[in-house]
């Protein structure tokens, strides 16, 4: 049986995360006193949610859609719902929004007003907004 996008895309995601750095404190602290795990006490740095690399490899599969339109495919979508997991606050949505501006012009020309289509196409609340070079990530 050959594993779904999804699994090999959240793989992805957990191996250049740090979640193998979580899973080594997890353990260690299952030795604690009365051999329970104290994941209170791992603290994961914002940074580690995800990279720019992240957001390349997850949201690959949409490159075409956005320069050539289309509907978006499975793993498009599959991809912009891990990036919509992992986008929970306002830095979040920046710096997807900064990886985003630096990523998309390596794909040559697309049309940035695709990007909020992903949204409806793919039928996720996840909304990305039309960037360009020109947009203000900080807003």
């Amino acid at each position: 049986m050959r594993p779904s996008i999804k699994f090999l895309a959240t793989l992805v995601f957990l191996i250049t995360s740090g979640v193998m750095e979580l899973t080594a404190a997890f353990s260690a602290n299952r030795n604690s006193p009365g051999g329970r795990a104290l994941l209170a006490e791992v603290d994961i740095p914002d940074e580690t949610r995800f990279s720019c690399v992240d957001v390349a490899t997850l949201l690959k599969p949409c490159w075409s859609f956005l320069k050539a339109g289309g509907s978006p495919t499975s793993e498009c979508c599959i991809g912009a719902e891990n990036i919509a997991d992992l986008t929970n606050s306002k830095q979040d949505e920046r710096k997807l929004c900064d990886c985003l501006k630096g990523e998309l012009p390596k794909i040559g020309p697309y049309d940035p007003n695709r990007l909020p289509l992903i949204e409806q196409k793919c039928d996720i609340e996840f909304y990305i907004p039309p960037i360009t070079g020109a947009t203000d990530c900080s807003r």
